[in-house]
């Protein structure tokens, strides 16, 4: 007996989605409309084997993970290798779900690496130490800006010494910057000691850590981009991910 074999496309949103049904030869089956906490149900219920294609989205993982559950082959592709639909003229949902499905029965949709959960909760680390250093460096330049906006020019503001000369000053507004600042730099240091300790425990960092001038926080960030090392057909296409990925 012959298997059926489908190809879905789904334009993914937070409440509702658009799914586009073709059989292997091609041919349209049903396009509709569902809650998306139902999709993987209404996905699962369907005959045969069933191959999905999504676009990655901020809250991806949960979906990716119930579909797979739900026995399907899911290929997720980054919108930003993907631009076959920011392309199509008529920008609707029906037409994104008929493109990934049709294109990903073609062959031709290029398929994301999803990582594990270990995985994805030591990116989600590395982005977390990223974001707070980014917010950290934001308010340092605020309390410049606020210090040269009064005339006063303080060489190295952020060193313990000069902080306490900062706040004998008496001025609130920067007062409450520099305990923000504070807060921001504490979360940092706890991040810090999670990334050791995580780096200490993941023997792909702990080699990685052995490269001169390779702390463990670089150690874990490049671990955690290119994990599984061997999806890559050799170094330079490591490198080039790599590189494509820090403009992301």
């Amino acid at each position: 007996m012959e298997t059926t074999e489908l190809h879905i496309g789904v334009d993914l949103h937070e409440k509702e989605s658009q799914v586009a049904v073709y059989e292997a030869k091609g041919n349209p089956i049903e396009e509709k409309r569902v809650p998306t906490p139902k999709l993987a149900e209404y996905i699962g219920s369907l005959p045969g084997v069933k191959h999905v294609g999504i676009e990655s989205i901020g809250f991806i993982y949960p979906i990716y993970d119930r579909l797979v559950e739900a026995g399907c082959d899911v290929w997720v592709a980054n919108p930003n290798n993907f631009q076959q639909i920011a392309k199509t003229r008529i920008k609707h949902d029906n037409v994104d779900a008929r493109v990934l499905g049709q294109l990903l029965r073609a062959g031709f949709l290029p398929r994301s690496y999803i990582p594990d959960a270990d995985g994805r909760e030591k990116r989600l680390l590395v982005k977390e130490r990223i974001r707070y250093d980014v917010r950290a460096a934001d308010m340092k330049n605020s309390i410049r800006w606020m210090l040269n906006r009064r005339g006063m020019r303080v060489e190295k503001p952020f060193t313990a010494e000069d902080m306490v000369k900062l706040r004998v000053l008496g001025l609130r507004e920067l007062e409450y910057r520099l305990r923000e600042l504070e807060l921001l730099e504490s979360l940092i240091d706890d991040l810090d000691r999670r990334i050791l300790f995580t780096a200490s425990r993941d023997r792909s960092v702990r080699l990685l850590n052995t490269i001169p001038g390779v702390g463990a926080y670089t150690a874990l960030h490049l671990a955690t981009a290119l994990d599984p090392v061997d999806r890559f057909l050799d170094s330079k296409h490591a490198c080039a991910y790599v590189a494509r990925a820090r403009k992301l």
